[in-house]
C-alpha cells in the first residue's frame, strides 16, 4: 500500500491556496463596499452643503455630480457582482478540495486501522504459539 501522507500534504496545501484566494476575493468586495460607502457619504455631505444655497448654477453642478456618482456606484456594483460570482466558484472549489482531502484521510485511517488489526492478530498468534510451547515444555 502506498503512503498517503504526501498526497494529504499536497491536498492540504491546495486547500489552503483556495482559502487564500477566497479570502482575497472577500477583501476585494470589502474594499469596493468601502469605496461605495465613501461615495455615498460624499453625496450626502454635498447635498447638505447644497441645501443651504439657492444658486441655480450650484444646483446644476450638483445634479451632474449625482449623475457621475450613480455611474460610479453602478460600476462598483457590477464589480461586486462579478467578484461574488468568483466567490461562489471559489467556495465550490474549496468544498470539493476539502471533500477530496477528507476522502484521502479516511482511506489512510482505514489502512492504518487494518494494519493495526493485522499486527494485533500476528501478535496474538505469536503469543499463543509461545504459550503453547511453554505448556509443552512444562509437561
Amino acid at each position: 500500500m502506498a503512503n498517503l501522507d504526501p498526497l494529504i500534504r499536497l491536498n492540504k496545501f491546495q486547500l489552503e491556496e483556495k482559502q487564500r484566494v477566497l479570502s482575497k476575493l472577500y477583501d476585494d468586495v470589502n474594499t469596493l463596499e468601502i469605496q461605495k460607502s465613501a461615495i455615498m457619504d460624499g453625496v450626502e455631505s454635498e447635498k447638505d452643503a447644497i441645501d443651504n444655497m439657492q444658486d441655480i448654477t450650484m444646483m446644476q453642478a450638483f445634479m451632474g455630480y449625482i449623475q457621475r456618482t450613480k455611474v460610479e456606484i453602478n460600476l462598483i456594483n457590477d464589480q461586486i457582482s462579478s467578484i461574488e460570482i468568483k466567490i461562489t466558484r471559489a467556495v465550490d472549489e474549496m468544498r470539493e478540495a476539502f471533500g477530496e482531502l477528507k476522502k484521502i484521510e479516511i482511506t489512510r485511517d482505514r489502512r492504518l486501522a487494518d494494519i493495526a488489526k493485522e499486527n494485533a492478530k500476528r501478535e496474538d498468534a505469536l503469543f499463543s504459539e509461545i504459550a503453547i510451547e511453554m505448556y509443552r515444555r512444562s509437561e
